[in-house]
């Protein structure tokens, strides 16, 4: 595919390392240090309550790549006077056109869309847009296609938004308790919605067919065009069947900080949640770059877990983004804030939607 241009918007302010995204490297790590410097936080938009004064967020990012259709990216901004932290998966398939696009120009078109407003309904309004807005691009050059996972972490008002189309799926691990689901999955095979939509619409819904039997095998899939997922961008193909519209919500960051994962079906094919966050919690005082490392290696090694041939090879793209948030009653040493509703320090104060 001819490269799309992409537009600066806002230039990011200054981290401990370059702003270049990753995608393609068959064994890429990154690691970025971010924290808030407000000395307050005002009230949030929405009506929640603020988990506490100031945020930091530490971030780390690792990948194993097969096909070379996995990118990501992240970058710290002033928007409108508060610092958010941006940061985006995009599993590709059909080639890296759709996923690189993303790469490339995602964050920006973002940033046109919010507009200089970091409250909580415009950062929604944001994802929408640049999601939309990506996806009628590629359309017009390519029947490649992406999965998306896009957070934009307010580290001044300690609010985390996030948004997906597809099965980049992101979870929030808090520093005890069970792990949060952020986004919303739109494969085909497991989201009853997402069937009942294409098939009001008149889509073709049936499993492809295995070359060595000719018996239907592995997911369920729309055609034209053999995706696996409702939502995604691009995939000119598969004409209106495709939705760009993503999932997406708001959530107050927890009173204790916590860490969150956004990561391609490289990592969630292979690992549970549950074993995401105990690798994470086990990395506890390990930096992020290395935590994110620790749960791509263990993706990777289960995938063979009964098959010891080529054991340090992927079987898919496998990226790992973390974020590690700080702050609030972990700084000020208090429990309380950040939406918690009188639950133990430390727990997940998150209400699920």
């Amino acid at each position: 595919m001819e490269s799309l241009k992409t537009s600066s918007v806002l230039p990011p302010l200054d981290v401990m390392v370059s702003e270049k995204t990753g995608g393609g490297d068959p064994d890429m790590t990154r690691s970025t240090s971010l924290e808030s410097s407000s000395p307050s936080t005002p009230s949030l938009e929405d009506g929640a309550s603020l988990a506490g004064p100031s945020w930091a967020c530490e971030v780390g990012e690792s990948q194993r790549s097969l096909k070379g259709e996995d990118c990501y990216g992240s970058r710290r901004v002033a928007l409108g006077g508060d610092e958010v932290v941006l940061a985006m998966v995009a599993d590709g398939h059909g080639g890296s056109a759709a996923s690189k696009h993303c790469e490339q120009c995602l964050l920006d078109y973002f940033l046109a869309a919010a507009d200089g407003d970091a409250c909580a309904s415009s950062l929604r309004g944001a994802c929408e847009a640049c999601l939309a807005r990506a996806h009628s691009e590629l359309i017009e050059v390519t029947t490649a296609g992406s999965t998306v996972t896009l957070v934009a972490l307010n580290l001044t008002r300690g609010e985390l938004t996030v948004a997906n189309v597809g099965d980049s799926e992101g979870w929030l691990v808090p520093s005890r308790g069970e792990p949060v689901r952020l986004t919303e999955d739109h494969r085909l095979e497991t989201s009853a919605a997402e069937r009942e939509r294409v098939r009001k619409m008149g889509g073709n819904l049936a499993h492809a067919k295995s070359r060595k039997t000719g018996l239907p095998a592995g997911p369920l899939r729309l055609w034209p065009g053999g995706v696996a997922q409702a939502r995604s961008v691009g995939d000119a193909d598969v004409g209106r069947f495709i939705l760009p519209t993503p999932y997406v919500r708001t959530v107050p960051v927890p009173a204790a900080g916590c860490e969150v994962v956004v990561a391609s079906d490289g990592i969630w094919d292979a690992i549970y949640p549950s074993m995401v966050a105990a690798t994470l919690r086990g990395m506890r005082h390990q930096p992020a770059l290395l935590a994110a490392s620790a749960v791509v290696d263990r993706a990777v090694s289960q995938r063979h877990a009964y098959d010891c041939d080529g054991y340090l090879t992927p079987r898919d793209d496998t990226t790992c983004l973390l974020m590690r948030i700080s702050g609030g009653a972990t700084k000020a040493g208090r429990g309380g804030g950040g939406g918690g509703g009188g639950q133990e320090s430390g727990g997940c104060s998150c209400q699920v939607s």
